[in-house]
């Protein structure tokens, strides 16, 4: 009863904010810069979805020391952010909005997603690539549990902060020093260390490890909803673009959002005028609109990509109302 609670809460605390309208020019990932954090500071989670048996990133930050943002026992986790207003304590986040993948310097934010995998006994947190033919990567493991249940980061990949412009963002970054193609050439990268223990290993010919019992009734996490809609390669590739298009421009309008929210945080603290708080105000609210409206263009493009009956596929598989635009577009992508 209590996980149900907690899911409920943090279903409802994980709606997100999207980006303006849709724009061709995506801004480009190079001016994003990054900023060190305590590590200790940061959590990253398997979160369950409901009770499919699926598991989703969420990265908790504690904030300020007033109260705890998380707890822990062994290797599950409790977000006690659920339970309280955590503004300005805690940070949450959820989906490629609030956390992306950075390499040797390189923001890899519209090149991977992030996902949490079940292979076995453990849950893997892979960097996924969007296009066909390039490497998947593999930051951590946790034990599989349908429940909260920590990711170890494996050697090497630690928590970051995003920058733009010299202002930090509120955006996450799981960040490694060696480059995309160093990682990918590393045995380690695809073959971590397992977190969840296992027996030492017998010769074959005479103790055959046990495989893993086929669960047909888990729903497959590789599996998702674009293997039912038959993508043709140019819808797939016209959809990678639309999504890239998406977070780049996200990604422009979070930074005018927060400088925005700081502005406006200084301006009640301060002597400003109640007229000049209410314009400023206003503009706060002028970028939560363009980054729906992003939302929805980009839905709308996605529309067009699509046939009558891959699109009547895709309403009954998805939920349109409450999904995160990005999980949406992911789901279409390889």
């Amino acid at each position: 009863m209590k996980t149900a609670l907690r899911l409920a809460a943090l279903s409802t605390l994980a709606v997100s904010s999207f980006g303006t309208s849709f724009a061709p020019q995506a801004a480009q990932a190079a001016t994003f810069g990054e900023r060190a954090v305590a590590q200790d500071n940061f959590v990253a989670v398997a979160a369950p979805v409901g009770n499919t048996g699926r598991h989703q990133l969420l990265v908790i930050e504690q904030q300020s020391n007033r109260r705890d943002c998380w707890s822990e026992n062994g290797s599950i986790v409790n977000p006690l952010l659920a339970n309280f207003d955590f503004s300005g304590i805690c940070g949450r986040y959820t989906d490629s909005n609030g956390y992306s993948i950075r390499t040797g310097g390189q923001d890899l934010g519209v090149q991977y997603n992030l996902r949490t995998v079940r292979q076995g006994a453990d849950l893997v947190l892979q960097g996924v690539p969007f296009l066909p033919n390039r490497p998947t990567i593999e930051l951590g493991r946790a034990p599989y549990a349908n429940d909260f249940v920590r990711i170890d980061l494996n050697e090497g990949w630690e928590f970051s902060k995003r920058t733009y412009q010299g202002r930090t963002l509120g955006h996450v970054y799981l960040s490694n020093s060696q480059s995309l193609s160093a990682l990918t050439q590393n045995s380690n990268t695809s073959a971590s260390r397992p977190s969840t223990p296992t027996p030492p290993q017998q010769p074959q010919e005479k103790q055959p490890a046990p495989q893993p019992a086929p669960q047909p009734s888990q729903p497959s996490q590789e599996q998702p909803v674009r293997d039912e809609l038959a993508f043709s390669s140019s819808q797939q590739e016209r959809i990678s673009q639309i999504r890239q298009s998406y977070l780049a421009e996200n990604a422009r309008l979070e930074a005018q959002l927060n400088q925005a929210r700081q502005e406006l945080q200084e301006m009640m603290i301060g002597d400003a005028s109640a007229r000049q708080v209410r314009r400023q105000r206003n503009q706060v609210e002028g970028l939560r609109q363009r980054m729906s409206d992003n939302r929805f263009s980009s839905m709308m493009a996605v529309r067009d990509v699509m046939s009558v009956e891959q699109r009547t596929a895709f309403a009954q598989s998805m939920d349109l109302d409450n999904a995160d635009m990005n999980a949406v577009l992911t789901a279409l992508t390889r």
